[in-house]
C-alpha cells in the first residue's frame, strides 16, 4: 500500500480552483455512457457529481491566504498483489477509503469543540480510477528513450523519403527500426513502453480531494503541517498541533491487513521500507532470517515490475544498496533456496 499525500499546484501557484484537478479526475469517463461514469463519493454517499466537488470545495476556504493551498490531494494506491487478495472490487475499496479518512482524522493532533477531530469534521471527494499509463518519468519510458528518439528519427526520414526528400532505402531504414525496437528494455504486449502507454496489470487506485478547512469551514487542517503532534503555547493557552505522516501511513496499512485478513509479505511492509533507507544492510540481514517461502516472495516482490522498494536519492546509499542486495542473491543461491 502506498499513500501520497500533496498540496495541489498550478506551476509555483496554489489552484484557486478545484475545478482543473476534478477535469482530470474525469477523463476516464470521457468515453463512457452517463449510467456507466464513475462518480465521486465520501463518508456517506456514493453518486457525488463532478459540479458538486468544485461547488463544495471551491466554497470552502474562508480566511485562507492566497499562498496556502485550497485542498489537499491524497492517492492510495494499492499493490497488484493487494487488488487481486480482494479481487479488484470496487465496493472494497470505497469501503478502505473510508476507513482511511478515519485514521486521517485521528492523525491530526487537533480538538475541535474540545473533541479530537473526527472523520465527520473532514470535507473530502473520492474517486475511483482503473487504469494508469506510463509518465516520462517512469524508470521503463527513461531507460527506453534512446531507442524510442532513434525510432521517431528514424520514421521521419521514411516520410521525406517518399516525399522524395531524401535518397536512401526505405527497407534499409525499416530494418533498422525494427531492431530498435526489438532490442528496447521494456515492452508492453510487444509494444515499445512510451510516455501515455497504459500500465499492465490491475492499476486500480483512489483519488481523494480532502479541502483544506473543516466541514463547518472554520479550522484549518493541513496534512502537510511541518509539526508532528506537539503542544504549543498560542495566547497564553495550551495549543495542539500537527499532523502525524507516520502513523497514518503505518494505520492505513494495519487497517488493510486487518480488514481484508492480508498477510503481508516482509518487503511490502511500510516500517521495512524506511529502514531499507536508513539502515539498507539491516533490511536485507532481515530478508536473510525469513522463511524459505517468505524469502522466496520477498525476492520475487523486489524484482517483479511493481517495485517495492522506494526511490532512494542517495547516490552513495544506492550503491551500497546494489552491493548488500548482490550478496544476498548469492547467498540465497549458494544455499539452496532459490527465488
Amino acid at each position: 500500500m502506498y499513500i501520497t499525500i500533496s498540496p495541489q499546484k498550478l506551476g509555483d501557484q496554489y489552484a484557486t480552483s478545484v475545478a482543473d484537478f476534478v477535469d482530470y479526475l474525469e477523463k476516464e469517463n470521457t468515453d463512457r455512457l452517463p449510467e456507466q461514469r464513475e462518480l465521486f463519493f465520501n463518508q456517506t454517499s456514493d453518486h457525488i457529481s463532478s459540479k458538486e466537488v468544485i461547488r463544495e470545495i471551491d466554497s470552502n476556504t474562508a480566511k485562507l491566504k492566497t499562498t496556502e493551498p485550497r485542498y489537499y490531494s491524497l492517492t492510495i494506491n494499492p499493490s497488484q498483489r493487494e487488488l487481486h487478495h480482494i479481487q479488484n472490487d470496487p465496493d472494497k475499496l470505497k469501503s478502505y477509503t473510508r476507513e482511511v479518512m478515519k485514521d486521517y482524522a485521528a492523525s491530526f493532533n487537533r480538538n475541535f469543540n474540545g473533541k479530537p477531530i473526527q472523520v465527520s469534521d473532514i470535507k473530502y471527494y473520492a474517486k475511483i480510477e482503473y487504469t494508469r499509463t506510463f509518465k516520462n518519468t517512469d524508470k521503463e519510458v527513461r531507460e527506453n528513450a534512446i531507442y524510442s528518439n532513434r525510432i521517431a528519427k528514424l520514421e521521419n526520414d521514411l516520410r521525406k523519403l517518399s516525399r522524395g526528400e531524401i535518397k536512401g532505402s526505405d527497407l534499409d531504414i525499416q530494418k533498422e527500426i525494427n531492431r530498435l525496437q526489438k532490442e528496447a528494455p521494456h515492452k508492453v504486449n510487444g509494444q515499445l513502453i512510451e510516455a501515455g502507454i497504459g500500465k499492465p496489470g490491475a492499476q486500480t487506485h483512489i483519488h481523494l480531494i480532502v479541502s483544506r478547512k473543516d466541514q463547518t469551514n472554520s479550522i484549518s487542517l493541513s496534512p502537510g503541517s511541518k509539526y508532528r503532534a506537539s503542544e504549543v503555547i498560542f495566547q497564553g493557552k495550551h495549543t495542539k498541533r500537527g499532523f502525524d505522516r507516520d502513523s497514518f501511513f503505518q494505520k492505513a496499512e494495519s487497517r488493510f491487513d486487518k480488514q481484508f485478513q492480508f498477510q503481508r509479505n516482509y518487503v511490502e511492509k511500510y516500517s521495512s521500507r524506511k529502514l531499507l533507507i536508513n539502515a539498507p544492510k539491516q533490511y536485507y540481514s532481515a530478508i536473510l532470517k525469513l522463511p524459505t517461502s517468505e524469502r522466496k516472495l520477498a525476492m520475487t516482490l523486489m524484482k517483479s515490475a511493481q517495485s517495492v522498494i522506494p526511490a532512494i536519492p542517495n547516490t552513495k546509499l544506492r550503491f551500497a544498496v546494489k552491493q548488500v542486495q548482490k550478496a544476498l542473491e548469492l547467498g540465497m543461491r549458494s544455499g539452496s533456496i532459490g527465488y
